[in-house]
């Protein structure tokens, strides 16, 4: 027999009492701690804007060294490559509430620009 449950803690410095509670309550399956970002929308904008910065010097450095410059925007796409929730694996129930350190989500936008060659 085993008794999971799934909670969404949004005060971390409660997460360590809330997996005391639900061990001392019969939950005996668990580990499957995930960390996420409720509304990850500005960490992926902020991304995207530093993504097309970074194609657009790198396009104007390979332009200068073909010695050809660089045009307008023909085609930008964008491939948000946003990784899955950060696992913690905290199984363990102690005397002290069970430590948990909030740790930090990271976004990765990989944008694709085409130039017009001038």
């Amino acid at each position: 027999m085993t008794n999971t449950l799934s909670v969404r803690i949004r005060d971390i410095d409660k997460t360590g009492d809330i997996l005391d509670k639900a061990v001392s309550l019969g939950v005996n399956q668990g580990g499957g701690l995930s960390f996420s970002n409720e509304n990850p929308a500005a960490a992926v904008t902020e991304a995207r804007k530093k993504a097309v910065a970074d194609a657009m010097a790198k396009a104007k450095t390979l332009a200068e060294a073909a010695g050809v410059g660089i045009g307008r925007v023909l085609e930008i796409t964008d491939h948000n490559v946003a990784p899955p929730p950060m696992p913690i694996n905290a199984t363990a129930s102690y005397a002290a509430a069970v430590p948990v350190q909030a740790g930090e989500n990271s976004y990765a936008v990989q944008v694709t620009v085409t130039f017009e060659l001038k």
